[in-house]
């Protein structure tokens, strides 16, 4: 019985270690799962920066890169931007969902029914892009690392910067219209912030887009621009090809046969606003430059 008693007493000890082990590791579980932030966005660059900078980010739902892009099997796929899957939304039960306030303020009170805040990022400009993604770390617990990144991308702007100014035309093309990027869009003020002149700085007109303004032929014909930048919507080669007809047919358009190049951006990396990848895409501009402006690489 003496055996049998010791016996006894060491299992209940064990037994016992068990029990609290598994309860100090479900404790740890929930603690883990309180302290994560379950992130939705419908904007990429979003997701490249927190997974830079991730903070207590967990990222539940994205959307794709591109209308062509597979279905995602990473996370909830919420489709394009432009018309993201609200259902899949919902379903991915995030804490936060980050989108862009010019695209997705009429989807707000939308987004907002899944019970997560909702974080519109303003993404006209390059420091208001920075001050979003500073924010989002901020509400991720990742605030020092994300303003780490930010300030890394503005010194690698200021040293890609010209020399020289150079006069620059941005063109935003779609099927069988071309609208001037003004510097109220990301990509007219980054082009500004590294030297480029804008050609058509005071162009006004209707915007389909905010800072996209269509161009009527008395603007083009007053253009003068050295560099003419086009980002294509849709298929690249068939937007530059309608382009160069119109330059080649003459009227107001000839103008623009000065230019000393025109080059189509990658849609990858300008297509939408890239968040962290500004870097990338300041160096990808300035060496569209001539040698003879550009900074020294």
């Amino acid at each position: 019985m003496r055996f049998g008693s010791s016996a006894g007493r060491r299992f209940a000890s064990v037994g016992l270690a068990s029990l609290l082990a598994v309860a100090f590791a479900a404790a740890a579980f929930g603690e883990e799962e309180a302290t994560s932030v379950r992130v939705a966005t419908l904007l990429p660059f979003v997701e490249d920066a927190l997974r830079e900078a991730p903070g207590d980010a967990v990222l539940v739902a994205s959307v794709r890169r591109s209308l062509h892009a597979p279905t995602r099997a990473d996370v909830a796929d919420l489709g394009s931007p432009h018309s993201p899957n609200l259902e899949a939304l919902t379903a991915a039960r995030p804490d936060l969902t980050v989108g862009d306030a010019g695209l997705h303020a009429r989807l707000r009170s939308q987004l907002a029914r899944s019970g997560a805040e909702v974080l519109l990022l303003d993404t006209s400009s390059v420091d208001a892009t920075f001050a979003g993604l500073v924010e989002l770390g901020r509400r991720v617990g990742g605030q020092g690392a994300m303003q780490a990144r930010v300030d890394a991308v503005r010194l690698t702007i200021a040293e890609a910067s010209l020399e020289q100014p150079r006069t620059v035309l941005v063109l935003f093309g779609a099927p069988g219209t071309f609208y001037a990027m003004t510097e109220r869009t990301w990509l007219g003020d980054l082009a500004g912030q590294l030297g480029f002149e804008n050609a058509s700085p005071a162009v006004a007109g209707a915007e389909r887009f905010p800072g996209l303004v269509a161009l009527s032929d008395e603007v083009v014909a007053g253009l003068t621009p050295d560099l003419v930048l086009l980002v294509s919507h849709g298929d690249p080669d068939a937007i530059r090809a309608a382009l160069e007809r119109r330059i080649q047919a003459g009227g107001a358009w000839r103008g623009l046969q000065q230019a000393a190049t025109v080059e189509v951006l990658d849609p990858a990396l300008f297509a939408a606003n890239p968040g962290l990848g500004m870097a990338s895409a300041a160096r990808a501009l300035v060496s569209l430059a001539p040698a003879s402006v550009a900074t020294a690489p």
